[in-house]
């Protein structure tokens, strides 16, 4: 498993979880403070350090850590770039401080995700008790029941969708783009199955909300 830690919010005893099983740690730009903070060094920093502090800093060239330094004005986001190195390390990857105050940052990385590059990876937004990632065929989520459990449309309508598993179930059913039907359901068992059989959904799981 990869890690990719951003600069938004995160939960650092997730975060610690997650970083003790990784093989490979990434920070994009001031994701590297978090690390910092629960004392475990990335393998590569990558990024255009505008949002890296001092102290972080002296830390990581201390101790030697790669970074990858890109120009300020650039035409990707730091996660971005992070992204496309972590998927020549491997396909399960795992992203940490995705989304924070600025919702045009947290919308384009969600939307990230609906990339055609990234049709071969597992990557799984994470932090503070929810989860966001995209099914392009067939998936489970899998929580507690009373989670909830959100599925938007990226890329026009999912058509052929079949729920299992969740309150508001569907068979072959279409979820059309723009529009809120996939919104606020919610687990009624340990796993919940969705299948797609043309389109792309985002599931946003959000533990603990039913």
């Amino acid at each position: 498993m990869i890690v990719v830690v951003a600069g938004g919010e995160v939960d650092p005893e997730a975060l610690r979880r997650a970083v003790s099983g990784a093989r490979w740690i990434l920070a994009a730009d001031g994701g590297a403070a978090h690390l910092r903070a629960i004392g475990v060094l990335p393998h590569r920093v990558i990024g255009d350090l505008d949002s890296m502090d001092p102290e972080t800093l002296a830390w990581l060239e201390v101790h030697g850590v790669p970074i990858e330094r890109h120009p300020v004005d650039k035409d990707a986001t730091d996660l971005e770039l992070a992204l496309d190195h972590a998927r020549t390390l491997g396909t399960t990857i795992r992203v940490f401080g995705a989304w924070g105050s600025r919702l045009d940052q947290t919308l384009a990385s969600l939307l990230l995700l609906a990339h055609p590059r990234w049709a071969g990876c597992d990557i799984r937004f994470v932090g503070e008790g929810r989860e966001a990632f995209v099914i392009r065929e067939e998936d489970w989520i899998e929580g507690e029941p009373g989670d909830r459990v959100s599925l938007i449309p990226l890329i026009g309508d999912t058509e052929g969708v079949t729920l299992e598993g969740l309150f508001y179930p569907l068979t072959e059913g279409t979820l059309p783009f723009a529009a809120t039907l996939g919104v606020s359901n919610r687990l009624i068992a340990p796993r919940a199955r969705v299948r797609v059989r043309r389109g792309l959904l985002l599931v946003i799981h959000e533990r603990g909300e039913g």
